[in-house]
């Protein structure tokens, strides 16, 4: 089974062919288990040795704490894994299943992490999500890329992993990937990244999280409740509600959100210079697009953004393992 996973710090994304999973990365062993629920695909108990966890919405709503982690130590953690499995369990149901996986990391920590990443990936995993059967799920092949990639990767393959865009291997290409606590900067020659112009920063859309938070405080200090996830939920419709009053976000947001994406798009022209006009296209992707797209196509006209961009990664990385595949890689 080929397996693509972007294991983000806001959700998990998975897809296999025509299956995929896109659930909150939110994974907590410590949480109060609702006495009755309808929302039967938003509840994810994964048990396994390392552990009983609520992974997704369900455990956002039901946490007993609002920790969230954004270190590179995350991939490292027993809810790391947690949160896989549920991505695992959301593609098959299957008792037994070979996997084949790409998956991917930030650009900044790549050179560090991905040896130890697919480390953790490779072997036996047996995990339970309940209502479902015992899984045995082993990890056969496990290659790790940057961030970033899975947008040249989505342009270059189909879906069975055969090369559609071979033009692509005599262009130019750069890749901002705009994630919930990082910004990947990717530029492309031909099929090679070009090291100095490739970056990471940590600047991402949790930065917006955190100035909402700051207008609760001193505005509506009961909206501090929330969750991070539920705020960033709000963040993109520009609205949340105090009791049945809608709140119009939009004047908190809109000086950070315009922060920000000059400062990507600083960054961007730091790295790319004046050969910013090579590049035939400038590709956005991520969560993070839905929030400043529009600033990068002010400042590059050859920017395109790809649809679903939150799955972007996740798309290429499974195309990328079906490639390898056909190759015996």
């Amino acid at each position: 089974m080929d397996i693509g996973y972007d294991g983000g710090f806001y959700a998990s994304k998975a897809i296999s062919g025509d299956r995929r999973s896109y659930r909150l990365s939110f994974a907590t062993g410590r949480f109060d288990e609702a006495m009755m629920s309808m929302n039967g695909h938003e509840s994810v108990i994964i048990e396994s040795e390392q552990g009983r966890f609520l992974v997704g919405q369900e455990a956002v709503k039901l946490s007993t704490t609002n920790g969230r982690n954004e270190t590179r130590g995350w991939i490292h953690t027993p809810e790391y894994m947690a949160a896989f499995y549920a991505a695992i369990s959301d593609l098959t149901d299957a008792h037994q299943v070979t996997v084949n996986l790409v998956t991917g990391l930030p650009v900044a920590d790549y050179r560090r992490d991905w040896q130890a990443l697919c480390g953790r990936f490779l072997g036996t995993h047996r995990f339970t999500r309940e209502g479902q059967s015992a899984q045995v799920v082993k990890v056969e092949k496990a290659h790790a890329v940057p961030q970033a990639w899975g947008a040249l990767l989505c342009l270059l393959l189909d879906g069975r992993g055969n090369v559609v865009q071979k033009e692509l291997a005599d262009q130019r290409t750069a890749v901002i990937d705009a994630g919930g606590h990082t910004v990947n900067f990717l530029a492309l020659d031909g099929l090679s990244d070009i090291p100095a112009q490739t970056r990471g920063t940590a600047r991402g859309a949790w930065n917006v999280v955190r100035i909402v938070r700051n207008f609760f405080a001193a505005e509506y200090p009961g909206l501090n409740d929330l969750t991070d996830h539920a705020v960033m939920d709000a963040i993109i419709k520009g609205v949340v509600y105090d009791g049945d009053e809608p709140i119009d976000l939009k004047p908190v947001i809109k000086p950070i959100i315009d922060s920000i994406g000059q400062e990507i798009v600083n960054t961007a022209q730091q790295y790319w210079g004046a050969g910013a006009s090579t590049f035939r296209r400038v590709v956005v992707i991520g969560g993070g697009a839905y929030l400043w797209q529009e600033h990068v196509k002010r400042a590059f006209k050859q920017t395109v953004t790809l649809p679903m961009p939150e799955m972007v990664n996740a798309q290429g990385f499974y195309r990328f393992a079906a490639h390898r595949a056909k190759q015996g890689a």
